[in-house]
This record gives C-alpha cells, sequence and structure tokens, in this order.
C-alpha cells in the first residue's frame, strides 16, 4: 500500500514549507492538498491556491509525488486548469496528479454567482469536465463543443512530462460519478459518505469503502474498464476516529483497508488546532515503524 499525506493550504508558506519537506524526507509516496476558494472549517481564516501552493511545494521536495484533492468544474475550466497542470508536471519533474471531482455545495459553489445546479446537472458537467480534462492532457491541439464546454484550438503545447499523460484521479462514490471514473481514471478516490457533502465532513471506514469497492467494480465491468487498472485511493479524514491517534490504531486500519483492495491510503497531515489537530510524533513513527512494510508490499504486489 502506498500512503500519503494532506497538507491544508492553511498557513504562509514560510510555515508551511517545512512539512512539505518532512513529507518528502519521511518517505511518504504523495502529498495533496485541498483545491478550495474557500473551506467550510476554515471560512474566516487563511487559505491559500492550491496549485501555487504544489508549485512551491515541487521546488522543496524532491521524489514525493504531489497532488490536488481535489479540483472542482464549481470554478475551474478545464482548458485553464491542463495548462496548470502541465506547467506542474514540468516543474516538478513528472511527479504531478491531477485530483478532480463533480463538487459540491457550499461557498465554491457560490462564489462566482453561478445559478445553483442540481444532481443530475452537475454529475452532467461533470463527466464534460472530466472528458475535455482527459483530451486536453493528451492531445497537443484540442476542439471541443459540448452543453458545458467549448474549447476552440486549446493548444497543450509540450504537453505532459509523463506520457500519454499525467496521472488523473478521479473522485466517484455515487453510480453516475463512478461511470466517469471508470472511462478516464487512473485513480478511484472516495472520502466515505456524509449527509451534507461539502457542507459536512465525510465519515468513512473499511465497511463503507468495501461497498464502494464492489459497486466500482461492477460500474468497471459494465463500462469494459480492467477494474485492477485503476489505483483505489481513500482519503481517510474521518474526524471521529481518526488514523493518527495512534501507530497501532493506524497499522490495524491501514491492514483491513489492505484487505478490502485499497491501494493508497491518505491521511491528513496533523496540525496543533482543529480540524486535524494530532500529534507529529505519530506521523513520524508511522513513517519509520509502519510506512516501510507497506510500501515492500505494494512493490511486491506490484511486481
Amino acid at each position: 500500500m502506498r500512503v500519503g499525506v494532506v497538507i491544508l493550504p492553511a498557513q504562509s508558506w514560510r510555515e508551511s514549507a517545512p512539512y512539505w519537506r518532512a513529507v518528502d524526507e519521511m518517505g511518504f509516496d504523495h502529498a495533496w492538498t485541498h483545491d478550495h476558494l474557500a473551506w467550510r472549517d476554515l471560512l474566516d481564516k487563511p487559505w491559500f491556491a492550491a496549485l501555487p501552493t504544489l508549485t512551491a511545494a515541487a521546488a522543496v521536495t524532491e521524489r514525493v509525488r504531489l497532488g490536488t484533492l481535489v479540483c472542482t468544474p464549481n470554478y475551474r475550466h478545464p482548458v485553464t486548469l491542463a495548462k496548470e497542470a502541465v506547467a506542474l508536471d514540468d516543474i516538478s519533474e513528472g511527479r504531478m496528479i491531477l485530483g478532480i471531482g463533480a463538487g459540491v455545495d457550499g461557498p465554491d459553489a457560490r462564489v462566482l454567482g453561478e445559478p445553483a445546479v442540481d444532481t443530475r446537472a452537475r454529475m452532467a458537467r461533470f463527466a464534460e469536465f472530466t472528458e475535455l480534462t482527459d483530451r486536453l492532457l493528451r492531445q497537443d491541439v484540442t476542439d471541443f463543443a459540448g452543453s458545458w464546454y467549448v474549447a476552440e484550438g486549446a493548444r497543450m503545447f509540450p504537453g505532459c512530462r509523463q506520457r500519454p499523460r499525467l496521472p488523473l484521479a478521479v473522485a466517484a462514490t455515487g453510480p453516475r460519478a463512478m461511470r466517469v471514473a471508470a472511462r478516464h481514471a487512473d485513480v478511484w478516490i472516495t472520502n466515505g459518505t456524509s449527509p451534507k457533502p461539502g457542507l459536512r465532513a465525510a465519515v468513512v471506514d473499511t465497511d463503507i469503502v468495501r461497498e464502494q469497492l464492489e459497486r466500482f467494480d461492477e460500474v468497471c465491468a459494465e463500462t469494459g474498464r480492467d477494474p485492477s487498472a485503476v489505483a483505489r485511493l481513500v482519503y481517510h479524514g474521518d474526524r471521529t476516529h481518526s488514523a493518527l491517534r495512534s501507530v497501532d490504531a493506524f497499522a490495524e486500519l491501514a491492514g483491513r483497508y489492505a484487505e478490502s483492495g485499497v491501494t493508497d491510503l491518505v491521511v491528513p497531515f496533523p496540525r496543533a488546532e482543529p480540524p486535524h489537530q494530532a500529534d507529529p510524533a505519530v506521523l513520524e513513527r508511522i513513517a519509520t515503524d509502519v510506512l516501510p512494510a507497506l510500501q515492500a508490499r505494494a512493490n511486491r504486489t506490484e511486481g
């Protein structure tokens, strides 16, 4: 199993840079940040943009992969997003992962004054958003005319450093979003489930993920996609049952997720205050005591 962390863009770069360096030096496989204009838990507190943060992170790290968890159509356009992702893939020397999702209700969905969209429209927009983003990252020049997006001669020279394109990680917990992921994703993402997505934090555990994995396998079969060709990433940001409450708790959780077929586990980087308040020493011990065995097992499986 590969293990990563989410570092919230909620501090100045001078304060955050040591965290990104530490994750790289501790040997974690990937590091992510949330892509929002404002986030529900920290609406009136510092919050910085995701892609500039990842660009700075690329400059202070050497090996860890970097990603968005996740960009959405709430205020992103595929052409400008793809252009920025290509640039970040170059700056990071091929370490970029582009995480995308459908978007949910909340501040990001309202800030530009766009009319509200229902679930059906949101899924249709997401399908088109993902299809166009995928094309842009694969092609030198793209023309596209859809119901939601248009691209006329969108040029992406020189293209991604990673070929045929940088990895797409697609967040998908419902059947319609899963169909999008089955068609386009290199990595499928879940963070569990929430009664009010975007307004209330998700709850996630191995039972929820196991059921979602089964549904995703079925969707892959229906769409003709080999399920084994898609990595399975769980973001365990559960506030009630933190993965970082102890080293043993993390090791047990990781083992149960691995048995369910999860290939990648992501946890929040410990903060001094909520949300995701935890002891940094636990993450350090996970890196030394648990991470090597998980990575070795993943390497044997892939080999």
